[in-house]
Parts: structure tokens; sequence; C-alpha cells
């Protein structure tokens, strides 16, 4: 006697927030993406998010922009020669330092390297990142990268408790990138647009995250390839997967819903789903509440694939193929992509034959 198919709905409490929240005015001067929250952002020519016909592109790799104004749920950047919008919400804002004395940008964290600038009394900086030079702080001015003595600033009049905090804050800013360019990694993704030099991207890196070694790609890895299996679709989960698999290349969009001309994540395997009478919502989040959780190694066609920094955060939805491989609305330069199923958080199967 044939099995009845069975839709697993384990719906738990859920975590949910308002995606653009209201947020005080800030001074700050920059801010850089927060990969705890999302793989990209979206560019908007205007301070509303009504239509995607609004949406201009999407950054999705750790550089740094300056603000150039704000709106209630709005900052203004430049980003590739035009004044843009993007939300607040998915950035971490980096903060100003302003300097005692007249004072110098070195190129390294050594007053005797090369000088990069002069630096006025009063004048404010954005710090980059606290370096592993105690007596000196990683700092961006205009267009310009270097290094100034802590005790050039008034971060050297801050509570030892205010600057430790602020230290903290720094840390998990870097430890968010890391784990983004180790989720790109895995999946054979390069970090900055096609067409930039190698040498100059990892320099770049370097700048942004400065570990000891930088991303590395091979050049196979240069071009995204898609390569998927098609699998028996004798059940839900696989004819989910075999439909999923024919939107490959289709745009991301943050926020989309459309499987052809531009979806996020959540979007992605929402929408997949609901082709097969199944109802997810539309947060990754959320989604991980539904189904049966499943063992590694033991995930079959159709299941969700979740990545986060806990249970409780995660940031990322995929579909499995079953075979060691994923689906999923990756980020806004790679779009839907199939890779690796890498290190995810958790696994759910919503179909039960």
């Amino acid at each position: 006697m044939k099995k009845s198919k069975k839709i697993i709905l384990l719906l738990t409490t859920a975590l949910s927030f308002g995606i653009f929240g209201t947020m005080e005015k800030s001074e700050a001067k920059s801010l850089i993406i927060n990969y705890d929250l999302t793989e990209g952002v979206n560019v908007r020519k205007d301070d509303s998010d009504n239509d995607n016909s609004n949406i201009l592109g999407g950054i999705d790799y750790p550089d740094i922009y300056e603000i150039k104004g704000e709106t209630e749920d709005y900052y203004q950047i430049e980003f590739e020669g035009k004044k843009v919008y993007v939300g607040k919400y998915w950035f971490h804002i980096l903060d100003d330092i302003k300097a005692l004395k007249d004072t110098k940008i070195y190129e390294k964290n050594d007053e005797s390297s090369n000088k990069i600038s002069d630096i006025k009394k009063d004048e404010q900086l954005t710090l980059v990142d606290f370096d592993e030079n105690k007596d000196f702080v990683k700092v961006k001015k205009d267009d310009k990268e270097g290094f100034v003595k802590i005790e050039d600033f008034d971060l050297s009049t801050k509570d030892e408790k205010d600057l430790d905090k602020l230290k903290e804050k720094y840390k998990k800013i870097y430890e968010s990138i890391k784990r983004y360019i180790d989720y790109l990694k895995r999946n054979g993704l390069s970090l900055y647009p096609e067409g930039e030099d190698k040498a100059e991207e990892n320099d770049q890196i370097r700048r942004i995250y400065p570990e000891k070694t930088a991303y590395e790609e091979s050049s196979e890895t240069r071009d995204i390839e898609y390569i998927y299996y098609t699998v028996d679709d004798n059940d839900i989960g696989k004819s989910a997967y075999n439909f999923a698999t024919k939107f490959l290349g289709n745009p991301y969009v943050f926020g989309g819903i459309d499987l052809v001309n531009g979806i996020d994540c959540s979007g992605f395997t929402m929408q997949v789903y609901s082709e097969f009478g199944i109802g997810l919502p539309h947060l990754a989040q959320t989604q991980s509440n539904y189904g049966k959780t499943i063992a590694l190694g033991e995930e079959k066609a159709g299941d969700l694939v979740f990545f986060g920094t806990s249970l409780s955060n995660i940031t990322h939805v995929a579909i499995a193929d079953g075979q060691g491989g994923i689906i999923h609305a990756a980020n806004p330069r790679a779009g839907v992509i199939t890779s690796s199923i890498g290190n995810p958080i958790l696994i759910k199967r919503l179909i039960e034959n």
C-alpha cells in the first residue's frame, strides 16, 4: 500500500521584527554591511521601497561608504558615481574620532612609515578598526586609509570601560566580515565585482579585513558555472528542487519575491514551495521553525538548508539537491546559483513520504 505524503509544519514561536524600523539620527560618518543580517543590500534611486523599479543594483562586499545624508529609514551614499539610498537596518555604523592636535596619517602602524595625509586639530576621521599595535588605530579620510596614533585623538580620553566596549563592537564587525568571506570561499564565489584585478581585490580585502591571508580564488571559479542535478521527481521535495533549477541565473533583489525579475533567499524558497501548495513566510529565520530537523549528510532533494551564526540568528536559506549541493538566491552579484552545501547551521524537511 502506497504511503500518503504528509506535510510537516511544526511551527514554533517565530522571531519577528520590522524590516524598515525607524532609527535615531546618527553622527557617525560611514557604514559597512552587517553580514549577520544579510548577504547584500539593495541600492535605490530614492528613499522608498514600494517597487523594484526603484532598485539600481546591490552591494554585497565589505567596503566602507560615507554617509552623505539620511531620511527616517535610509542613508544616502555614493555608489558608482551616483547618490543613492540604502536601508539603515542592514549596516554597522562606524564611529568618528576627533584629532586633539595637528597630526598625521601613516601608511603603516609605525611613525617611520610614509605619511599619507596631514590632519588638523578638531578634524574628524572615520574609525575603521583597532590595530594589533595598541598605540595605533586604522582610519579613513575621504578615499585614503591608514594609521594614526591613539594618543593624538579623543579615543585617548575615553574611560577604559567605554574603550573596551568600542573595541568589542569592532571585533564583532570584523568577525561578521570573516564569516561572509568564508561563506564565499566555500561556495566558489568571487568577493569583488567581475573585472577587478585579483591583486587589487586582495589588497582591498586586507585593507578592510586585516587578516594574515586574503581570500584566494582559483581561475576555475572566476566564472560561475551552473552545475546541478536533475533528480527523480517521485515526491514533492524532488519536484520542488527541479522546479527551482528553472530560475538559475536570475537576479537577486533583497526583499524580492519575483522568481524571474528579482528575489532574495527566503523569497526564493517561499515561491518555489508555493508552487506545490506549501506556504512559507518571507523570512529565513521564521522558515527555520518549519519542518523536521535533518542531520547533515542525510538531506534529500527539497530540504531547506539554513546558514547563520546561531539558531536564533539565521541569515540565509537554500534548497538541497540531495547530493551534496544546494540551489539558492545567493547575493546581488551572483543571483540564483548552485553551490556546495558547505557547513549549514540547520537542515529542515518539509515533506515526509
